[in-house]
């Protein structure tokens, strides 16, 4: 949990850190830990809240992304948003996220240049404690109630891209790569694909291209790894340009990532997912789902429907 905004750091330092969705390098910013503070009560910003996607937009991006990938392999995400006209009360919501995901990353940030955000993410994208760094795939979205075993041909293959991506970027970082036993991995009503990935980075060393601060090879890792294909695209920059094209509103923060930097030589950073943005009198929960020529325009919409519940039911609130 972190707030505050008159001392906000542009770039990579100690504290907490946010990234937003695009460029997240050049759009760094840190809140240094002296004023975060867990205990104050929090006031959104004045910011801009994007108006509801409908389900036709939705699910003529959806037709659209299918159409370019053209049968091949690959995935894009498709994201849309939902406009609450309502005031959220965020220190209780953040208490009723923490006591309804105690295995989420519940995060609350607010700056002026970022606005406010609220939410509960499953998703790793780097921890590092001394030299050793640990992530995870994280693809792949159905009900927690299914009763089926195995995943489905479209869930599998949307993991294995991210985890591809993943392995790829932290083998020209590190030194040793290992990728653990894929598990399903719950996210209160839905439950995701997840292959834990750990990896050593050292410190010390290793040639003429290493021969930079730790903390630099660190951000240079974290913004080669944001956006990942889980919120992405398996192809990054035909993703982007697609993304850019058929979504109405900007992502802003969401699907960028944020958490805390060198907390006793502990670092852990988390996807700005399962989250809402923040305004005095409204709110937008943004959801996304990974499009692959498997996919349906009809299905994605209802896997957003499932996760936006994530957060929209644990949203104290009350009616403008």
């Amino acid at each position: 949990m972190s707030g505050g905004s008159e001392r906000v750091l542009k770039g990579f330092a100690k504290g907490f850190v946010i990234a937003p969705f695009v460029n997240p390098g050049d759009g760094l910013m840190t809140i240094p830990f002296d004023i975060c503070n867990p205990d104050s009560d929090v006031s959104p910003e004045k910011s801009h809240i994007p108006p509801s996607t409908s389900r036709y937009e939705h699910e003529e991006e959806v037709r659209s992304i299918i159409r370019a990938l053209d049968s091949g392999r690959g995935k894009t995400v498709a994201a849309r948003t939902i406009q609450l006209d309502v005031n959220v009360d965020l220190n209780a919501t953040f208490d009723n996220l923490c006591f309804s995901y105690p295995d989420a990353f519940v995060f609350m940030f607010s700056t002026k240049s970022s606005g406010t955000w609220i939410g509960a993410s499953p998703e790793l994208l780097l921890r590092k404690d001394g030299e050793f760094l640990s992530t995870m795939a994280l693809a792949g979205t159905r009900p927690s109630s299914s009763l089926d075993k195995e995943w489905d041909e479209k869930n599998r293959d949307e993991q294995a891209m991210v985890t591809e991506f993943i392995i790829d970027c932290l083998m020209r970082h590190c030194g040793t790569v290992t990728a653990g036993k894929t598990f399903t991995k719950n996210a209160g009503p839905i439950e995701h694909i997840c292959t834990p990935i750990s990896a050593y980075m050292p410190d010390s060393a290793l040639g003429e291209e290493y021969e930079e601060s730790y903390s630099n090879r660190l951000r240079r890792l974290l913004t080669e790894l944001s956006p990942t294909p889980a919120l992405c695209g398996s192809d990054r920059a035909k993703s982007l340009e697609l993304i850019r094209n058929l979504e109405n509103f900007p992502r802003e923060m969401y699907g960028g990532f944020c958490g805390p930097n060198e907390i006793n030589g502990v670092s852990a950073f988390f996807v700005n997912l399962r989250s809402a943005k923040v305004s005095p009198e409204a709110a937008a929960v943004y959801v996304g789902s990974g499009i692959t020529a498997l996919s349906s325009p009809e299905n994605e919409w209802k896997e957003t429907e499932m996760k936006s519940k994530t957060i929209i039911n644990k949203l104290i609130t009350s009616e403008v």
